[in-house]
C-alpha cells in the first residue's frame, strides 16, 4: 500500500476505524454530559476521559498506519494511549479504594510514568517498524507491562461482576469481555496483522477493526445496563 493511496478494501477498513473513533467520542460525551453531570462522581469523569483519549490516540494511529509514516504520529498515539490507561485505572482504583489518594496514585502511576518517558525519550521506545529491531523500551512497555494491564483491566470488571447480582453483574461481565476483545484487536493490529495478511490478504487488517468494533458494542451495552440498574 502506498501511503495516502487506497483500494476499495483499505477504504472500508479506514472507514471502520473512523466509526470506532466516533464510538469513543460518543461514549466520552455520554459519560461527561450525562453520568458525571448528574453524579459528580470522579469515576464517571475518568471513564469519559479514557474514551476521549482512546479516540484521540486512534486518530493518531490512523495517520501513522495509513497516511504518514512519521515517528511523531506513533509517539503521540502511544503517549495518549498510555494516558488513557492511566485515567481508567485512576478511576477504577479511586472507586475501589474509596478515595485513598496516595494508594490510588501508587497503583495507577505506571502508565503515566511510561507515557512521560515515551514523550521525552521516544527513540528508546521506537517500534520495530521505525527502529528496525526490538528496542528495550518497546519490549518493556508493549511486550511486558501492556499485556499485564490487558489482563488486569478485564479481570477487575469480572471480579466486580462476581460480587454483584442482576444487570450490574451482566454489565461488568460485558465490560470485562469488551475490553478483553478490544485489546485483542489492538494486539492483532499492532503486532500480528502483517503476518495474518500473508495467510489471507487483508485478514489481519480486517480482523483487528472488526474485533475492536464488536468490543465497543459490548462496552456500550454494558454501560447502558449499568445505568438502568
Amino acid at each position: 500500500m502506498a501511503y495516502g493511496t487506497f483500494d476499495a478494501v483499505e477504504t472500508v477498513i479506514i472507514g471502520i476505524w473512523f466509526l470506532i473513533i466516533g464510538y469513543f467520542l460518543l461514549l466520552f460525551i455520554y459519560f461527561l454530559a450525562f453520568r458525571y453531570r448528574d453524579s459528580k462522581n470522579p469515576f464517571h469523569l475518568g471513564f469519559g476521559l479514557f474514551f476521549l483519549l482512546l479516540g484521540v490516540a486512534r486518530g493518531f494511529f490512523l495517520i501513522w498506519d495509513y497516511y504518514q509514516l512519521l515517528p511523531i504520529w506513533w509517539q503521540l498515539a502511544t503517549v495518549v494511549s498510555w494516558l488513557g490507561i492511566f485515567t481508567l485505572f485512576l478511576a477504577l482504583t479511586y472507586q475501589i479504594l474509596e478515595r485513598q489518594f496516595w494508594q490510588v496514585m501508587l497503583i495507577s502511576s505506571p502508565p503515566l510514568i511510561i507515557a512521560i518517558f515515551i514523550g521525552i525519550l521516544p527513540s528508546f521506545f521506537w517500534p520495530p517498524s521505525v527502529a528496525g529491531y526490538l528496542t528495550v523500551g518497546y519490549i518493556i512497555s508493549n511486550l511486558a507491562i501492556l499485556p499485564l494491564y490487558v489482563i488486569v483491566l478485564p479481570s477487575i470488571f469480572f471480579y466486580i461482576g462476581l460480587q454483584l447480582r442482576g444487570q450490574l453483574r451482566t454489565s461488568n461481565f460485558l465490560l470485562g469481555t469488551g475490553f478483553l476483545i478490544y485489546y485483542g484487536g489492538r494486539v492483532i493490529q499492532s503486532s500480528l496483522a502483517a503476518y495474518l495478511n500473508t495467510i489471507i490478504l487483508y485478514l489481519g487488517d480486517i480482523l483487528a477493526p472488526a474485533l475492536v468494533l464488536f468490543a465497543m458494542v459490548l462496552i456500550a451495552i454494558g454501560v447502558l445496563l449499568e445505568e438502568h440498574e
